[in-house]
């Protein structure tokens, strides 16, 4: 089957084509159909830039689980076809790319589909848009247009691929180009007027005047004269000096023409507003547009013009391409709009923060952010101790009634028994309220995890993308990562601090509820510990990078690789772990109290059972640097600097208690 192919064929004289209605000329005098409305520049960059931005975005079938959760599926024949190559004449980005444009010219974008023997759909071939009619006969919608032997070729819905714009009847498209004709007329007149002006007009920069008059030939003489003492780009702004009377009168822009020009800025304008494209996207910049708000023009973007197209196709797709059954099933595709609205993750990120402290599920941010529910994200939480809302009456109450009194043993039981009964009391209350803290920072490090994820990825990607730049231009070298890991503490300080800093308070909060105490003052060693962080960031990625230089670029394009798919999720572990131990060890020492190492059950690692009960005071460490940890049966763990609280090691998921 053939790319259009209702083109590849010869016209006859009583084909449709040449009897199709002709687009009346606008007010301003130009005839205006969809080719012609391509002549207008501005017309041209909105929609390229809109088809080029749908093309591009990664289009997913994922299939939606039973606990709400989220997987990709990428072995099922519908992703090949719509992520990879709808049919063997073109590629998936061409193809998306041709048919926005459809929808942004004519407002429609028809496919037919071709089916295998089984009933399977393997292929989807674009038709042309200005020939296909849709009518309705016998009750049903049909999809009409002629093949190449002038025959009628009618499909019924189930066969016809069909996106359209936003119409009068819900099954056809309006189209763009015929709503906004009036504008795009104008700016076609004044696009033609300024060019005509232009090319057969006559603007001389300036006049000589002088008395008298000159023969055709000295005429010509003092022209050349004058065009070689003072024409030319290295004889600018030279001083002049004029002879007999002679006087130089400069021309300057007219007031008509300053209008003229006011009015095509106004019309291309006028032209990004009908398409919602912000004017800097097509290289209109003026008074509203400078690198303060790019970022949030560009939200603006995505927000009010790319995401209604996108919803067009992912309903036009789920419905029309994916059976009942599949649909049953839980698939469904989706474009990643992710990255396009990376550019102000830390403005999002903190929103989100805002929102959970307020009360909003976990996972109702996770789900706009694109990502899978965790455990316990479907309760609210109330900001002050961090607790689960439907338990916060239960917990405040708990924490107010006084620990039951020890029964009296009889007069006759020797000191020493009641001493250890009252003991065995005492440890008791202190592990159930060590157990009820502990849940309670789970909590809050299970809810906060996403985010830690999300700011890592960031940080992340933008290595990868910035050090694979410099591999393909074969320029990457020790100097180079070193001037680069000069520039990363200011954008990690930047991404990672609102995340560092609002999941430290949180801890904060828990811990104190927990311990009790007075309130303490955590700003400083958040502080510190986020330049630590930068620190250990930096000094690891570009150390990573330094010693793969030797063995070449395709070391670290798969190093950088491997980072923007693993090393996110191994930060948020990591430092929802670190830090969560850090604050509340923070807490403890101020109210007091020394601090002990606690694993999470048998199955923890031996080097952790090594340390399990281990207790510290201010100022001591579990671990110093250069110690090492040797269980009995297993070798030896060297220890790279000194171990305050957990982790221990990379996955470690151990706490403390008091």
């Amino acid at each position: 089957m053939a790319l259009f192919p209702s083109l590849k064929r010869a016209w006859a004289p009583s084909d449709d084509r040449w009897y199709k209605v002709i687009s009346p000329p606008t007010t301003a005098g130009v005839s205006v159909d969809e080719q012609e409305s391509m002549k207008y520049t501005t017309l041209a960059a909105c929609v390229t830039l809109i088809s080029g931005d749908v093309a591009r975005l990664p289009l997913i079938l994922y299939k939606r689980n039973k606990d709400g959760s989220k997987e990709r599926i990428e072995n099922h024949p519908l992703y090949s076809l719509l992520h990879d190559q709808p049919n063997p004449e073109t590629d998936s980005y061409r193809w998306r790319e041709a048919s926005q444009l459809h929808l942004l010219l004519w407002g429609n974008t028809y496919h037919e589909k071709q089916f295998n023997g089984t009933g399977d759909l393997i292929g989807l071939y674009p038709l042309n848009p200005e020939f296909v009619k849709v009518e309705r006969r016998n009750g049903r919608i049909v999809y009409v247009w002629q093949d190449s032997s002038h025959k009628e070729v009618v499909r019924t819905q189930d066969k016809i691929f069909h996106v359209a714009n936003i119409g009068y009847n819900g099954i056809t498209g309006l189209s763009p180009v015929t709503l906004a004709k009036e504008s795009i007329g104008l700016g076609l007149a004044e696009q033609e007027y300024q060019a005509r002006f232009i090319g057969k007009g006559t603007h001389p920069a300036g006049v000589l005047e002088m008395d008298g008059y000159l023969s055709e030939k000295s005429a010509k003489q003092f022209k050349d004269s004058f065009k070689q003492q003072y024409e030319g780009l290295g004889k600018s702004h030279s001083i002049m000096v004029l002879e007999g009377g002679l006087k130089y009168k400069g021309l300057s822009m007219n007031h008509n023409d300053a209008q003229f020009l006011e009015s095509r800025n106004f019309q291309k304008l006028e032209i990004c507003g009908f398409f919602r494209v912000p004017p800097h996207k097509v290289g209109i910049h003026g008074a509203n547009s400078n690198y303060n708000n790019l970022e949030q023009e560009n939200q603006s973007y995505v927000d009010s013009c790319l995401s209604h197209w996108i919803k067009r196709w992912e309903t036009a797709i789920n419905n029309q391409l994916l059976t009942q059954k599949q649909q049953a099933e839980g698939l469904y595709f989706k474009f990643l709009l992710q990255a396009l609205l990376r550019g102000d993750m830390q403005a999002r990120s903190e929103y989100n923060q805002k929102m959970w402290q307020m009360g909003m599920p976990f996972n109702r941010i996770l789900e706009k952010e694109d990502e899978n529910p965790v455990p316990g994200g479907d309760i609210g939480f109330v900001p002050l101790n961090m607790v689960p809302a439907d338990m916060a009456k239960d917990i405040a109450k708990v924490q107010a009634e006084p620990p039951k009194p020890v029964k009296e043993e009889p007069e006759e039981l020797p000191n020493e028994k009641k001493f250890l009964i009252a003991q065995q009391e005492t440890l008791r209350i202190s592990y159930n309220t060590e157990q009820r803290g502990i849940v309670m920072r789970d909590r809050v490090a299970r809810a906060y995890y996403p985010l830690f994820v999300q700011a890592a990825q960031t940080i992340v990607n933008r290595e990868s993308v910035v050090v694979k730049k410099k591999v393909n231009q074969r320029a990457i070298s020790e100097d180079w990562l070193k001037d680069f890991y000069n520039t990363m503490p200011d954008y990690i300080r930047a991404k990672f601090g609102p995340t560092f800093r609002s999941f430290a308070s949180a801890i904060k909060d828990a811990a104190q509820a927990e311990i009790g105490g007075d309130p303490v003052d955590t700003d400083k060693w958040v502080n510190d510990y986020i330049e630590r962080y930068i620190q250990r960031h930096v000094e690891s990625s570009e150390g990573q990078l330094t010693a793969l230089l030797a063995e070449g670029d395709d070391s670290i394009i798969t190093r950088v690789d491997e980072w923007a798919e693993k090393r996110p999720d191994k930060i948020a572990m990591n430092e929802t772990v670190r830090m969560s131990n850090g604050m509340f060890q923070v807490v403890a020492f101020a109210a007091g109290f020394s601090t002990v190492w606690r694993i999470r059950g048998a199955d923890t690692c031996p080097y952790c059972q090594e340390l399990n009960g281990r207790r510290v005071v201010s100022g001591q460490s579990f671990v110093d640097s250069g110690d090492e940890v040797a269980p009995k049966g297993q070798k030896p763990m060297p220890v790279r600097g000194l171990k305050a609280h957990p982790p221990l090691h990379q996955g470690c998921d151990c706490y403390l208690g008091v």
